[in-house]
């Protein structure tokens, strides 16, 4: 989805593709989460985006077809596309057409703000992912102690939000945190893990 900075550099591009294969449907991903918890990967093939799959746990999934609209002030291609064919969204190739593993994008969508994705050779999007690390939080959570269900949120990249709830029998404390994005409740009883909970 991200390319044509110039019909030279595409040229040189091509050209030196036509003799592999696998250069010439290179496919990368550029994966990032918007504010409001989606996240998308946007998908560079053959030279250019063409598309930026959205998820959120808990919607169904939805894909924006992208098109190559102009090369801003910056020198960098920028596509556009809508997401549920109502709101707009802007993707800048902020690597000038050099798309390449570690490379980033901009997106920008209709009042969700802007995000920059990070480009890799595998897409960070899947619903797929989004219910194993669930699924692998439920089982390494509970009947955990206190102390052992904290340190292995914090060593997963969990980050403690809020204290829910807190009587003298039980906790309920919010963790979240990204790629895959997720909000969770674990919920103490008894200084143990009895339960947790998926909030998005």
């Amino acid at each position: 989805m991200l390319f044509l900075t110039g019909l030279a550099t595409v040229g040189l591009v091509l050209g030196e593709a036509v003799f592999s294969s696998a250069s010439a449907a290179q496919q990368l991903f550029c994966n990032g989460r918007m504010n409001n918890g989606w996240t998308y990967s946007a998908q560079f093939l053959n030279g250019r985006f063409t598309e930026i799959r959205w998820e959120r746990v808990g919607q169904p999934p939805s894909v924006s077809n992208v098109s190559f609209q102009s090369t801003n002030n910056a020198r960098q291609p920028v596509y556009t596309g809508s997401i549920m064919a109502a709101t707009m969204v802007t993707l800048v190739d902020l690597s000038r057409g050099n798309v390449r593993p570690g490379s980033q994008i901009s997106v920008t969508a209709e009042e969700w703000g802007t995000s920059t994705g990070n480009c890799g050779l595998s897409s960070g999007n899947s619903m797929g992912n989004s219910s194993d690390w669930f699924t692998n939080a439920r089982k390494n959570l509970i009947g955990s102690n206190e102390n052992q269900a904290r340190r292995w949120l914090t060593r997963n990249n969990f980050v403690f939000n809020q204290t829910m709830e807190h009587t003298n029998r039980r906790i309920i404390e919010r963790w979240s945190r990204n790629n895959p994005n997720g909000v969770i409740d674990v919920i103490f009883v008894n200084n143990r893990v009895s339960d947790v909970v998926m909030v998005r």
